[in-house]
């Protein structure tokens, strides 16, 4: 009798993890991109400010842009930042980023990847790595901004796209904010119960691609990371091959380098000194 329950338990645990273990594979969409959230919290950018762009990339998409910039912008850095998941151009926090990179002496242009905010299609991997390089294109094509005046920049999974674009384009630098060091590695800190990194279908992989590059690197990692440890983020800026500087600061994963504005500034003027 005793044994049949102890069986029974066993399959039924079993079970209850098996459908979760399903739940959580046929979310990994939602839960690497979460492009529904890329349209809430919506506020208008103020047009004092921000100026709006739009432009295609490689597979005709039209996505929307929002650039900030100084009246003596022709000698300042520009800051080419690549949206975490979840965010868009038109959410308030990333205008209320966008405008702290501003005010402590950059240009800053951000922009909607493929299926984020209204832009259209549909995201994908490739898909992501091809919309930060449509940007990076429009950047120096149609602003004119000089390649040696761009900082790639990217909070969390968009620290993987300006990583990835770090290897296929000439840049000032990368900034990057809570990086993350792949969706596999994150998947499984976050969900230790799962078998996430058998289960991931995306990789994201930064830590594989930081050892070929030599740039200036700049990262910003925030206390009680929940998807990256100290040791994780460490671990990760050992692997580029340039100069490079990690700065902690509160904010934890969502916050982390825009929690301070002193601290932001000290720590970038290090590799990307404004000129005033």
């Amino acid at each position: 009798m005793v044994f049949r329950v102890l069986v029974a338990g066993a399959l039924f645990l079993l079970t209850v993890w098996t459908g979760a273990v399903g739940v959580l594979w046929a979310a990994e969409p939602y839960l690497v991109f979460n492009t529904a959230m890329s349209r809430s919290d919506a506020a208008v950018p103020d047009a004092k400010l921000f100026e709006s762009r739009a432009f295609q990339n490689g597979d005709g998409d039209l996505l929307n842009a929002l650039l900030i910039k100084h009246a003596d912008q022709a000698n300042r850095y520009w800051i080419l930042f690549c949206l975490p998941a979840g965010a868009s151009t038109q959410v308030r926090d990333v205008q209320s980023r966008m405008r702290k990179l501003w005010t402590v002496g950059y240009n800053v242009f951000a922009f909607d990847y493929r299926g984020f905010g209204d832009s259209a299609g549909s995201p994908t991997e490739p898909g992501l790595y091809d919309d930060a390089a449509a940007a990076y294109r429009y950047l120096i094509r149609t602003e004119r901004v000089p390649a040696e005046r761009v900082v790639l920049a990217g909070h969390s999974l968009g620290s993987a796209v300006a990583v990835d674009l770090a290897t296929r384009v000439p840049a000032a630098g990368l900034l990057l904010f809570a990086p993350i060091d792949s969706v596999p590695a994150v998947a499984s800190r976050v969900y230790p119960w799962a078998p996430a990194r058998l289960l991931s279908s995306y990789q994201f992989d930064s830590f594989a691609k930081a050892s070929t590059i030599d740039l200036p690197v700049l990262m910003f990692h925030g206390w009680q990371d929940s998807y990256m440890r100290r040791s994780d983020a460490r671990r990760l800026l050992a692997q580029f091959k340039g100069p490079k500087l990690m700065a902690q600061t509160g904010g934890g994963h969502h916050h982390a380098g825009f929690d301070d504005s002193a601290v932001l500034y000290r720590a970038m003027a290090t590799f990307w000194r404004p000129d005033f």
